[in-house]
């Protein structure tokens, strides 16, 4: 089975305008080969070879809780249709300064939903700023899959949660399963930056690349030298194309073995399948 394990959709009336809204904010830099729909998520992975894609929500707001749990439990009981409950994997998404948020992570784990995913620049807030959340996170036995490092939408940002950034809170949070999404596509840190996270056995990285990382030699680097069970494929599909995602991972690690963890034992277990 292929996981892609960052990747993105919404609701159809709500596409449209949540795609354009960040297109507007990237001012060109790149262009996404996806229009956000589940529809269009289902027949891309298809032509990929892709089995599963696990769905990344970010709750902007507090508030927003509701809807993307809601709508997480809707598409695995085929309210999207019997394909998208089989082959689309719904996270949920807890705000840090939800102040339910040690209810709602609860509300995520008793109802199977195992991770949520965060993106401090979107969100407005610094890892560092939230060891209480991060603590109830790791209490609820759910894991986080955050962006971490540059995003080209928030050049001015100063929540850019780097490598360093990560260690200090894995150190305040000892035992918190986290995905460094983006961090295995260099991403901005200086090089070696992201081996600082080689000790913390419960931080994996994901293979999701940046557009204008694909020949950056750091990439290169980390996606040949990180342990194989310490990395998941991802994409943040639908910005990028996963086929061509999957031919780049692949000549990079072409040992059947690492393979099999990175696009898709290591993603099962995370997902409890």
């Amino acid at each position: 089975m292929i996981i892609d394990f960052h990747t993105h959709n919404f609701p159809s009336s709500l596409a449209p305008r949540a795609v354009a809204s960040m297109l507007e904010r990237l001012n060109g830099l790149t262009v996404p080969v996806g229009d956000g729909t589940v529809e269009t998520e289902l027949r891309d992975m298809e032509r990929a070879g892709v089995d599963l894609c696990v769905n990344c929500p970010v709750a902007t707001k507090p508030d927003q809780f509701n809807a993307i749990f809601r709508r997480a439990l809707a598409v695995r009981d085929g309210a999207e249709g019997e394909v998208a409950a089989q082959h689309l994997f719904q996270l949920g998404s807890v705000h840090p300064d939800d102040p339910d948020f040690a209810a709602h992570l609860r509300l995520l784990r008793e109802n199977g939903i195992p991770g949520i995913k965060l993106h401090p620049q979107y969100q407005g807030f610094r890892l560092l700023d939230h060891v209480p959340f991060f603590t109830a996170v790791r209490d609820a036995g759910l894991f986080v899959i955050s962006h971490t490092g540059f995003d080209p939408g928030f050049t001015d940002s100063t929540a850019v949660p780097s490598p360093d950034q990560l260690a200090a809170l894995f150190t305040a949070v000892p035992g918190l399963k986290f995905v460094a999404a983006h961090v295995g596509g260099y991403c901005g840190s200086p090089p070696h930056a992201v081996d600082q996270l080689l000790p913390f056995e419960n931080c994996w990285i994901d293979t999701a690349v940046m557009c204008f990382c694909d020949d950056d030699p750091e990439a290169h680097r980390i996606i040949r030298e990180w342990p194989a069970e310490r990395m998941v494929f991802g994409t943040d599909y639908f910005w990028r194309d996963q086929a061509k995602l999957m031919a780049w991972v692949k000549a990079l690690r072409p040992d059947p073995a690492d393979q099999r963890l990175i696009f898709g034992e290591n993603a099962r277990r995370l997902l409890g399948l």
